[in-house]
């Protein structure tokens, strides 16, 4: 008996947790149940699809934005950690500390300080974003091969020198692994920070359907978000490997 390809499984597992959730949604008829039938959910997004696209790229935007700076700040700390090991591991902690401050506290007060426009969701998600590089891309570059510094000092090459064409070729998938974290990250932040206040967005569009006890549509929209996640997990390994064809995963998917 030959074995079922590998993406059958998974392909079986999902079409089966959809007929049982059909069903039991189905089967739960009390006014404002929880659980709905995916079929409802689908007829909420084909009457509202175009409230949601509206809602979901002002999201994404803000998601977008915040990721870039947030990962652009984080490149450049890892490089000073990298090169001022004193001065480097000071800014480490306190990227740290503030890190580890819930995003729902900070979203509060950067939205009463920066108003409701676009500037605090991004914001919000550079805050959410930078960690995940921070972290990865400073591991990278303290684990490279000792071979790489050795060829540098053979070479008489400078750190800059040694940076931009030996060292941050061979950190290009711990990069792009980070981007797959933070990327997802950047986008839950931004729906956060539209908790606190916006004009749009699909935080906006939560907040409306949970006060509004709309029970199809705040599915909806949290299946939409999740699904706009999936996707940016699935943009950046499609990347990664694009940008990295030697390595190790990139081979594994060829």
């Amino acid at each position: 008996m030959r074995a079922l390809p590998r993406p059958v499984i998974p392909a079986l597992f999902f079409v089966l947790l959809l007929v049982a959730w059909q069903l039991v949604g189905q089967a739960v008829t009390a006014p404002g149940a929880v659980l709905i039938p995916p079929s409802t959910i689908v007829e909420t997004l084909g009457q509202r699809w175009y409230a949601l696209l509206l809602n979901a790229g002002i999201t994404l935007s803000e998601a977008g934005l915040g990721f870039l700076y947030g990962s652009l700040a984080a490149i450049i700390l890892a490089v000073v950690v990298d090169r001022f090991r004193i001065v480097g591991e000071g800014l480490y902690r306190l990227a740290l500390v503030v890190y580890a401050i819930p995003v729902i506290a900070i979203a509060a007060p950067l939205t009463a300080s920066l108003g409701l426009g676009m500037e605090s969701k991004v914001a919000v998600a550079a805050l959410s974003a930078y960690f995940p590089v921070l972290v990865n891309l400073t591991g990278a570059l303290r684990t490279l091969d000792p071979r790489i510094q050795e060829l540098s000092r053979v070479l008489a090459m400078g750190y800059t020198r040694t940076l931009l064409t030996m060292r941050a070729p061979a950190v290009v998938p711990a990069l792009f692994s980070s981007f797959k974290i933070a990327g997802p990250a950047a986008f839950i932040g931004a729906i956060i920070a539209e908790w606190m206040g916006a004009e749009g967005g699909l935080g906006v569009m939560l907040i409306q359907a949970m006060f509004n006890f709309n029970v199809p549509l705040l599915w909806t929209v949290l299946l939409v978000a999740t699904g706009l996640n999936g996707l940016i997990v699935l943009m950046f390994d499609v990347l990664g490997r694009l940008a990295a064809p030697w390595h190790d995963s990139a081979k594994e998917q060829s």
